[in-house]
């Protein structure tokens, strides 16, 4: 038997094929930056492939956000101001596409002296609202709007 030990490696098969081009592996110095091709994100520069990114939004942002409802027409009534805005928001990047979650708590105050309150405005759906000393009995009837216009402003942060 012959006692000469072979020499195994992954890519034993390209030393010993004299066919085979030679591969040069080293770096090289990148004299023109225009060359250079950067991957355009979504998320992070790190994050090329897009998997998973958590970033907090803050209430004073939404806040801000929300001020765009001010004059809006409710039933007999207006908007006149966004009391407080509590609870948390995130956006997430997953699978390269940005969604956002929230759960918050809102507060707007009506020209005749109510308020509409959620209790539970959720990314889910979840509209859970009060209305305090509000006299007009047409803003029932039209919450629906309001609904859509504060998800439009709370998710404004998803673009």
């Amino acid at each position: 038997m012959d006692s000469v030990k072979k020499e195994h490696s992954y890519t034993y098969w390209v030393k010993n094929d004299p066919n085979h081009p030679k591969i040069d592996c080293q770096p090289k110095k990148v004299e023109d930056p225009t060359q250079v091709q950067q991957v355009q994100t979504i998320g992070s520069q790190w994050n090329v492939s897009g998997t998973w990114e958590e970033k907090k939004v803050p209430m004073n942002e939404i806040k801000k956000s929300l001020e765009n409802i001010v004059g809006m027409k409710i039933g007999q009534t207006k908007i006149s101001a966004v009391e407080s805005v509590d609870g948390e928001a995130h956006l997430y990047l997953s699978r390269g596409k940005i969604r956002m979650g929230y759960h918050l708590k809102i507060t707007y105050a009506l020209e005749d002296d109510g308020q509409i309150k959620y209790t539970d405005f959720t990314d889910d759906g979840d509209r859970d609202y009060i209305l305090e000393d509000v006299t007009d009995e047409t803003v029932k009837h039209q919450i629906e709007d309001l609904h859509l216009r504060t998800k439009e402003f709370v998710e404004v942060f998803k673009n």
